[in-house]
């Protein structure tokens, strides 16, 4: 394991930031000495606990407003669980920074946890210089971050019953979110979806903004001031330079870790942003034969180191990004809206990936802003479409959707844990879900346990089972 784990962003925030060590007594002077008040460092330790006590230091968080919370992960019951427990009663933006000693069994299982940031111990010249260079930009970065991706969506009973679920049958898959046509909201399906499945169901994802088109996922997400440094462009003309699909490695350098943009303080959920405009798409490395194989290698490359990997797509499959992409993808979910032409443009559409090579079994439907009384049934959607139906998304006319989109959050991540929504946004929410579940069923399990439904055939009765 390395001696740090993160992303990190060179920022400059205030002039300290003062945190909170949990810590065992026989190290915990140690660690606190470097970062005692005086010493003129940006990073303070204003105090330091020797037992791990989830109610007792999640009532002493926010009467010191401490910016960061460091735990030592070989204390007893200092688990990754229970430090997530007290971000979440704590409920705003403290910076979760890990602990462990490096070779030891605590250390693949922190390293994938999802933390802020990891440092091993005992703290060494080197790790301390670190620590004060970098993590005051982490931290800024946790709080500038907040709520923009899936903070504080699983509470512990959505978590629990995801866990007891576990043994439900499920397999990394590499999806697609696409459209023969714009404008019916494939951008929110991917990064909805994106977020369900790693804040939810807690697993590893990465949404992938594809669309050479000019795609607006970091948008979506409220990361527009991040520009082509960490983006789709930037890496494929690392790929490029490297030697391509004839340098082995080539992929690996063009997809390091700094490329990701880490979404909303959760650490399950990293963005690749795309492309700004169309002018930017004919960039050497990704226009033509080019794109099409840095495509391909990008996806095998996500496949292997991501358990979910979502990928917003533009309209044309004659693009080589588009291709690439298409031909590697387990499911393709086609977005249409419930009226009779955009659902007739799906079929067109699954006839045109057909004959790309996409089997018609790996493409589903996704009817998006739905409406109950539109006179299309969704047998006859299917039918017409000639494809089943991975969800129905019931449009939420509480205008939920383009408030987050506005304020550049997720919309998952800023309604799923709230008890009090009004009726159109948990009816889109169940919807979400219902799409999630396809691919990581234990989402669908955990959400009908918090919502008490007894309900075994999901929020729409069953009458998905065609797909």
């Amino acid at each position: 394991m390395d001696e740090e784990t993160t992303l990190e962003p060179e920022v400059q925030g205030k002039a300290h930031y003062e945190g909170i060590l949990v810590a065992r007594p026989k190290v915990i002077e140690g660690l606190a000495a470097p970062f005692q008040r005086g010493e003129e460092k940006p990073i303070i330790v204003t105090l330091s606990v020797s037992t791990f006590d989830v109610e007792q230091i999640a009532n002493i968080l926010p009467s010191t407003g401490a910016d960061f919370l460091m735990v030592d992960f070989h204390m007893d019951d200092a688990t990754v669980e229970n430090v997530y427990r007290i971000r979440e009663i704590v409920d705003y933006p403290v910076c979760l920074v890990g602990l462990v000693e490096p070779a030891t069994n605590k250390a693949d299982v922190i390293a994938d946890a999802g933390l802020d940031v990891i440092y091993n111990i005992p703290f060494t010249p080197a790790i301390i210089h670190r620590i004060t260079r970098n993590l005051p930009g982490i931290i800024k970065d946790t709080q500038k971050n907040w709520g923009k991706g899936a903070w504080n969506v699983s509470p512990d009973m959505i978590r629990q019953a995801a866990k007891t679920a576990g043994g439900a049958p499920w397999e990394r898959q590499r999806i697609g979110v696409w459209s023969p046509k714009g404008g019916v909201g494939k951008t929110f399906l991917a990064t909805e979806l994106s977020v369900a499945l790693s804040s939810i169901g807690g697993r590893s994802c990465a949404v992938v903004d594809a669309n050479m088109n000019g795609g607006h996922v970091k948008l979506r997400l409220g990361f527009d001031e991040y520009g082509r440094q960490r983006s789709i462009v930037n890496a494929a003309n690392i790929f490029r330079l490297e030697g391509g699909p004839g340098n082995p490695d080539a992929i690996k350098k063009a997809l390091s870790e700094e490329m990701f943009i880490k979404v909303g303080g959760q650490g399950n959920l990293r963005m690749l942003a795309g492309v700004d405009s169309m002018i930017e798409a004919q960039h050497d490395a990704l226009a033509t034969e080019a794109g099409y194989q840095f495509a391909q290698d990008m996806m095998e490359h996500l496949r292997r180191h991501f358990e979910f990997v979502v990928v917003d797509l533009g309209s044309s499959t004659n693009v080589g990004v588009h291709r690439g992409v298409l031909i590697k993808l387990d499911t393709v979910l086609i977005v249409a809206e419930p009226g009779l032409t955009s659902i007739n443009d799906s079929r067109t559409g699954a006839n045109l990936l057909e004959q790309i090579g996409i089997p018609r079994e790996n493409i589903k439907l996704v009817v998006n802003k739905w409406l109950p009384d539109v006179g299309l049934s969704i047998k006859a959607a299917s039918a017409n479409a000639n494809l089943s139906v991975a969800g129905l998304i019931p449009f939420d006319a509480s205008g939920n959707v383009t408030r987050a989109e506005n304020e550049g959050v997720s919309y998952v991540a800023k309604h799923a844990s709230s008890m009090r929504n009004p009726p159109h946004t948990r009816q889109t929410l169940d919807g979400l879900v219902e799409v999630a579940s396809r691919f990581y069923p234990p989402i669908g399990f955990a959400w009908k346990q918090r919502k008490g439904s007894t309900r075994k055939s999901g929020f729409f009765g069953g009458i998905l089972k065609n797909g």
